[in-house]
């Protein structure tokens, strides 16, 4: 008999730890819907895009999309800026800048700019591209 009585102390804190556990989870829950906690994830960009340079001309080409619903190429241009919408709905769509020499007639080089716009009206770079036309 001695040898049962031994044995009382273990249930109650074994009960006790998982009233606990079982209140901090609730009170996660409870917070994650209060607070509305991760709500304010944006979405990001999910596309495959291939960037090529042939000479003078400087070719995108969509390989797949998941998620945005249009895309940009930009290149600066002195004080300005030559841009080429892509279509990104049909996997192959390409667009193509091509470019001149620069004003004193010398090799052009720069970084071209590939931004996506996702269907809750957010843009992001996802890809840029240094291009030199010397050979």
């Amino acid at each position: 008999m001695k040898y049962l009585q031994d044995k009382q102390g273990v249930s109650p804190v074994i009960g006790i730890i998982l009233m606990v556990a079982v209140t901090v989870a609730l009170v996660a829950l409870a917070a994650n819907l209060v607070f509305d906690l991760g709500g304010d994830v944006s979405e990001t960009p999910d596309a495959t895009v291939d960037l090529e340079q042939d000479g003078d001309d400087l070719t995108a080409t969509v390989v797949r999309n998941e998620n945005v619903e249009t895309m940009e190429m930009s290149i600066p241009d002195g004080e300005d800026t030559v841009t080429e919408s892509i279509d990104p709905a049909d996997p192959g769509e390409s667009g193509n800048i091509n470019v001149d020499e620069d004003e004193d007639g010398g090799d052009a080089e720069g970084t071209l700019t590939l931004t996506a716009e996702l269907s809750d009206g957010s843009e992001e770079v996802i890809r840029t591209f240094d291009y030199d036309t010397s050979d």
